[in-house]
């Protein structure tokens, strides 16, 4: 829209522009080049992460711990919105904790675009990683469409495209979906700029609404939204010469007030929790040893089809790491471009949106920086870091664990920076007068070295159980009437086997004390301190306390040989009756008359 307005004025004002060339060809409208761009973006998601694609209905990247406590909480949405939406954050894990949905992100924009896929596949986890997908492309395709308003240039959109919607960093958190799906994010962007430069009531409500679907997708882009619209608001009003322009930037402040005050439902949960739980804070002290280094700024994903060799001096993190933060050469350069290359005049190659946005580079090279310093947490070098701490105490980073989180922006940044310096290499070959085909030829090159640089390859699949391979256990307990069960032996509070009996809670809904979350509930200790010695006669005893009526006996998480010395002390520990054996899986009845005794 913003390429056809600038298009009009230009003619208005009988000025020529050139013609796209390759691109009338092939985008002969708006459908069919969004079409194509949106494809193009999922093609490369695919290869990015292959092989998950051939198990997108039965296996997850990154293990059985945050990829299923998120899936779980996606079908907890999607399943909860919609039948019982004020009962959404009484979750049905970390019995007889209540709102345990607080205990991480709610993710409830994910959860409700992944409801029609839950309800008409009952899969779990198809919907989980059809929200992977659709988080990778559309943060993709969000970013093209602002590069494109800023620049002009298809080809700079389609680079910066690539760049922050499958950048390293991005694909290393293919476990924390809360941080993969910045799908909104440069929607957001799009339309206040649109807004704010054009005015329209239609711009102005969809950024609200992009604003307020970011921030209730993960808290931690309320964060990075809020960041990005502070620093645009500043900066625009740093060049605002009319009433009109001010009028505008207090409209989009008026209606990021209006988007805060429709999360706040959604905020008063971890509000209460709060105030019952003073510990449910993130500290200053939890977020330094959580920091980056300036030295991970050189790692990178044993993945990476460029870069796995490790060549010196960059190092090989793993999978999950929080910390894979080398962004890469090319894209350095491409952003030092838009940078520091000037844009045309007034002949007849310069670009009318370059031209308007001259200075919007120096903005997004602003994001780049405060992204790497907050990346680094309160402390750089031993000494305090004052753009973390002031907002820490003012209550605004009280949610972030993990700065290096913060490299959203520094991706956003450089994505936007290199978007411009493939415009203005792109214009300046034009005003060689070079034939138009070596003008074609360097900007797919660039466009092929950010797909090279960044592509990732041959990720590890962890198998989940789907239909007919979920245990029958299940099935029985789904049938039951109200009723809270454990599932022993297992590790309190760790991911393993914790997340699976998470996940495995989406086929039955019934109450478990099983789970983890970013949260361990105080009323839940004793219980992690004793199960341990399950079945004493102590450890019943609490299980009936907390009002479980079903334990879960896990054979085949013990050792082979104490599988029989298990059993007699099961069948014969007073207070726990046999209810069903399924092999595997045997199931007792927490007596509710009198008290466990030892055997």
């Amino acid at each position: 829209m913003a390429e056809d307005i600038a298009e009009s004025r230009l003619h208005r004002l009988g000025r020529r522009t050139k013609p796209m060339g390759l691109w009338d060809g092939i985008f002969t409208s708006k459908a069919r080049e969004y079409t194509l761009v949106i494809l193009f973006f999922l093609l490369l998601a695919v290869i990015f992460t292959w092989p998950l694609i051939l198990h997108i209905h039965d296996g997850v990247i990154g293990g059985h711990g945050d990829p299923l406590l998120n899936t779980w909480i996606v079908s907890w949405d999607a399943r909860t919105i919609f039948t019982n939406p004020t009962g959404l954050f009484q979750g049905n894990i970390l019995y007889p904790a209540t709102d345990v949905l607080t205990y991480s992100e709610h993710m409830f924009t994910i959860g409700l675009m992944a409801a029609p896929v839950y309800y008409i596949s009952g899969n779990p986890i198809l919907a989980y990683n059809t929200m992977v997908f659709l988080g990778l492309v559309l943060s993709s395709f969000g970013c093209y469409l602002l590069i494109k308003k800023l620049t002009g240039s298809r080809w700079g959109a389609l680079v910066g495209g690539v760049y922050f919607g499958l950048c390293p960093y991005k694909i290393s958190q293919l476990n924390h979906l809360h941080i993969v799906f910045s799908a909104f994010l440069p929607f957001m962007l799009l339309y206040l700029y649109g807004y704010l430069e054009e005015g329209g009531i239609k711009n102005l409500v969809l950024f609200g609404v992009f604003f307020l679907l970011q921030s209730l997708a993960s808290w931690h882009y309320l964060v990075y939204g809020s960041i990005l619209i502070l620093l645009l608001w500043v900066w625009k009003a740093a060049f605002s010469r009319t009433r009109e322009e001010w009028m505008r930037i207090a409209g989009a402040v008026a209606m990021t007030l209006i988007a805060a005050a429709l999360m706040l439902p959604f905020a008063l949960p971890y509000l209460r929790v709060h105030a019952r739980l003073p510990d449910f804070v993130r500290t200053l002290e939890e977020s330094a040893r959580n920091s980056a280094a300036l030295a991970d700024y050189l790692n990178v994903l044993p993945q990476s089809v460029l870069y796995r060799a490790g060549f010196s001096p960059l190092r090989v993190a793993f999978m999950g790491s929080e910390t894979i933060l080398f962004p890469g050469l090319v894209i350095l350069l491409l952003a030092a471009c838009g940078v520091f290359l000037r844009g045309r005049g007034e002949d007849e190659c310069a670009s009318p949106l370059l031209a308007r946005h001259a200075r919007e580079p120096y903005l997004f090279l602003i994001v780049t920086v405060v992204g790497v310093l907050l990346s680094l947490g309160p402390k750089i070098g031993g000494i305090s870091n004052p753009l973390y701490t002031v907002p820490y105490h003012l209550g605004l980073f009280k949610l972030i664990r993990w700065p290096p989180r913060f490299f959203v922006l520094v991706s956003l940044g450089l994505a936007v920076l290199s978007g411009f310096g493939v415009a203005k290499i792109s214009q300046g070959l034009q005003a060689l007068k070079r034939p138009r085909i070596s003008f074609r030829l360097v900007c797919a090159i660039l466009l092929l070295a950010i797909v090279v640089e960044a592509a990732t390859f041959n990720f590890e699949v962890t198998p989940v159980p789907v239909y007919d391979e979920v245990p029958e256990v299940y099935t029985w307990l789904k049938d039951q009437d109200a009723v809270a069960a454990i599932e022993i032996p297992a590790s309190f509070p760790a991911p393993n086997p914790q997340g699976l009996f998470v996940y495995l809670s989406t086929y039955h809904w019934k109450r478990i004390a099983n789970g983890y979350s970013g949260y361990n509930p105080p009323v839940l200790k004793e219980l992690y301190e004793i199960m341990p010695s399950f079945p004493s006669g102590d450890s019943v005893d609490l299980l009936r306390e907390y009002g479980i009526d079903f334990v879960i006996w896990h054979r085949e998480l013990l050792p082979p040989q104490q599988v029989a010395e298990y059993d007699a002390r099961l069948m014969s520990q007073p207070g726990l009756s046999l209810v069903r054996d399924f092999g595997e899986e045997v199931v007792f009845r927490v007596d509710p008359a009198g008290a466990g005794k030892d055997p």
